[in-house]
């Protein structure tokens, strides 16, 4: 089976992990497997390393252009009529539109799109007034072009068939495949997170997270009330792992906190998973999610979780876990912190049996299955 797996950007991100891994893993196993993206240097630097073969599409932006979209359908539209590939795997909202390049081809692949998340549908995305309307329209519109959709939780799934966006759909876990060696121990783990972060934070409290800094991730909400966090637990500090647009106006929101000896950011790190055993807590007060790649990381890690009670965060931690807050509310957020630090090993315990919901393997199994589905359904 030929499969082409497509991507907006090949920049660092929970999206850019799963084809990473999937393309990988379906390449150990034997598939002819290629990778689309367009602009950005991780992926691309670590498919070569795995022996995968890409493109390069530079019409695959990230702003939505009129332009650029019939670029890029007629960049692929190329590529299909000259391999034959059976499948085409879409992952991202931009590469929605290309389904339609099938429209032109003898030889019709199959397309999947997987919903990396819903952010869109989400009360607390924010957009440009009647923006929202438009996105649901284009995904209501270019939805019905592929044969399959795949979404990474049953939130987003249940979400899409209310909005009537898609009819049906499956739910395929992301998965990981990390091991107890893929992280570095707490010891070397703080070691080398307080030289980052040019502080000594040996002998704190520390609650950290990694992400995109961005609206999505909402860091405002842990800079801008950590007087309240502090109050309560005295000597606790903030370690944030990531980069992004928000960085500048993050930091100077510290600054007039006068945070500046309790928050720390520690920059973009490469692979750094490896490196959140420094935490105590890992905390993601995100606005909306899909299935957060660093929540499931923490999983694996064997670290207790704090995360705002948004999108598939809950199939993450389980139920009643008393891992999740309401978002926004800082009153919630202490008396959750209270109960984990209270019943820090039993957490420990109970999210390390969860750790079977995110293997590598099941999700490339799963998606196997589904591909093989859709193949032979046009036979």
């Amino acid at each position: 089976m030929k499969i082409l797996i497509v991507i907006t950007k090949a920049d660092i991100g929970g999206a850019q992990v799963f084809v990473l891994n999937l393309a990988s893993k379906l390449k150990q196993r034997g598939f002819d497997v290629d990778v689309a993206a367009g602009t950005g240097d991780f992926l691309f630097a670590e498919l070569e390393k795995k022996g995968v073969n890409y493109y390069y599409l530079d019409e695959l932006k990230r702003n939505f252009s009129i332009l650029d979209s019939l670029y890029f359908i007629k960049k692929l539209y190329q590529i299909l009529k000259h391999s034959q590939y059976d499948l085409i795997h879409l992952n991202s909202s931009n590469t929605l539109i290309s389904a339609i390049s099938v429209w032109f081809l003898k030889i019709k692949p199959k397309f999947l799109f997987t919903f990396h998340g819903l952010s869109f549908l989400d009360k607390n995305y924010s957009a440009i007034p009647g923006l929202k309307g438009l996105v649901k329209l284009y995904f209501k519109i270019f939805a019905t072009n592929v044969d399959e959709c795949v979404f990474v939780s049953a939130v987003n799934k249940e979400e899409s068939i209310k909005s009537k966006i898609t009819e049906k759909g499956v739910v395929i876990y992301n998965g990981l495949d990390l091991k107890e060696e893929d992280f570095l121990t707490k010891k070397e783990a703080r070691k080398f997170i307080s030289e980052r972060c040019n502080y000594d934070l040996n002998n704190n409290f520390v609650i950290g997270s990694t992400g995109r800094l961005a609206y999505q991730k909402n860091y405002e909400f842990l800079i801008t009330n950590f007087d309240s966090i502090k109050s309560k637990y005295p000597g606790i500090k903030l370690v944030i792992i990531g980069d992004g647009p928000d960085l500048a106006k993050l930091k100077s929101l510290v600054k007039n906190h006068k945070c500046e000896e309790d928050i720390f950011f520690a920059g973009a790190i490469k692979e750094s998973h490896k490196y959140i055993k420094a935490f105590d807590i890992f905390t993601l007060p995100s606005r909306y999610e899909g299935l957060s790649i660093s929540l499931i990381e923490a999983i694996f890690a064997g670290i207790p979780i704090l995360a705002s009670d948004v999108g598939g965060n809950v199939e993450v931690v389980g139920e009643n876990s008393n891992q999740l807050y309401q978002l926004d509310d800082i009153s919630d957020y202490l008396q959750k912190l209270e109960y984990i630090k209270n019943n820090y090993d039993s957490i420990k315990i109970s999210n390390n049996k969860r750790k079977e919901l995110f293997l590598l393997d099941g999700m490339v199994d799963s998606y196997i299955k589904v591909y093989k589905d859709l193949v032979e359904s046009k036979k």
